[in-house]
């Protein structure tokens, strides 16, 4: 009912814009046409084309593939929630597809994709996390995973420059207490990440200022294998020593 309704929708829309309809071919055309428009970008051709086999044709062996190429369809759209909507789909009614594993991937990109920029809520970066992570476990030797570890690392790095640009601001309000917190939770939470070393770097400011020198130096030395971060943190462990 959900794929009757939807193509009956997209054809209205069609018909009113006064595009023309393109016969229904037999599957197995129908999905080579399909496939001819998304490997040549025409993504709005290619939704049509694989909606037409999912709905002339469901008990095809092409309507999962037709089903997934449409998500992908409209991720290359940047339509992510309908993106989602149609893996989704894919998931709960196609479990044994070949393109499951592609799938659950491919949902959370999109999540990644959509969500906005680190300054603002970043609950769909969280969530795209959670979803890689629940790909990593349900797919262990997948061929993805090098992959999805380098998407989750992007996405703590997002987090963590959130939490690094909080620390910052009460750091401009004169609210070093409150900066610090922020900074040694992206250390503790984020160690991982590219932002880290600049956490470390604000903290160990804090604490030299605060006459805390030998927290400033411990974490100033982690600094000196750092490439962006060595040269400032190496001359501020000289000057805490020639002071001491």
């Amino acid at each position: 009912m959900r794929n009757i309704i939807r193509f009956v929708v997209t054809l209205f829309v069609l018909v009113s814009c006064g595009k023309q309809v393109i016969t229904p071919l037999e599957p197995a055309d129908e999905f080579e046409r399909a496939m001819s428009f998304f490997e040549n970008r025409k993504y709005n051709d290619a939704a049509l084309a694989f909606q037409r086999i999912i709905f002339y044709h469901p008990s095809s062996e092409h309507v999962d593939d037709a089903q997934f190429w449409l998500a992908r369809s409209y991720f290359e759209r940047k339509e992510y929630d309908q993106a989602i909507i149609e893996f989704e789909y894919l998931m709960r009614s196609f479990s044994t597809s070949p393109f499951l594993e592609q799938a659950y991937l491919y949902r959370a990109k999109a999540y990644l994709s959509k969500a906005p920029r680190f300054y603002k809520d970043q609950t769909e970066t969280k969530k795209a996390i959670d979803l890689l992570d629940e790909f990593l476990t349900r797919f262990p030797n997948s061929q993805y995973t090098n992959e999805v570890r380098v998407l989750i690392l992007s996405a703590r790095n997002r987090l963590a420059k959130k939490e690094v640009e909080n620390g910052k601001l009460y750091l401009r309000l004169n609210e070093t207490n409150a900066a610090l917190l922020y900074f040694e939770y992206v250390i503790e939470t984020y160690p991982e990440t590219d932002v880290s070393s600049e956490a470390k770097y604000h903290a160990a400011s804090i604490y030299e200022k605060k006459g805390e020198s030998e927290e400033a130096l411990s974490l100033y030395k982690e600094l000196l294998e750092e490439p962006t971060w060595k040269e400032k943190a190496a001359k501020k462990i000289e000057e805490i020593e020639e002071n001491k």
